[in-house]
């Protein structure tokens, strides 16, 4: 019975060691944040790609309106 008890806490302690090496692998080598900026910037030119003239002139209008809509805010 003591064997499988100092078995089991074998194992426990192994996992909790591999858990700590792999956190802290992970932590040296964590992901570049500009790799993720390029990934959704890329999204977003294949959604422009997508989209047809009107939509686009659409979408360009609805930007330019919300910047005077910001423009006014920050005049007064």
């Amino acid at each position: 019975m003591k064997k499988n008890i100092k078995t089991i806490y074998g194992l426990i302690i192994i996992a909790v060691f591999g858990a700590f090496v792999f956190y802290g692998l992970k932590q040296l080598n964590p992901k570049n944040p500009l790799d993720e900026i390029e990934v959704k910037i890329k999204e977003v030119e294949t959604q422009e790609k997508v989209l047809t003239e009107s939509e686009k002139e659409l979408v360009k209008e609805a930007t330019e309106k919300e910047w005077q809509e910001v423009d006014k805010q920050t005049d007064k």
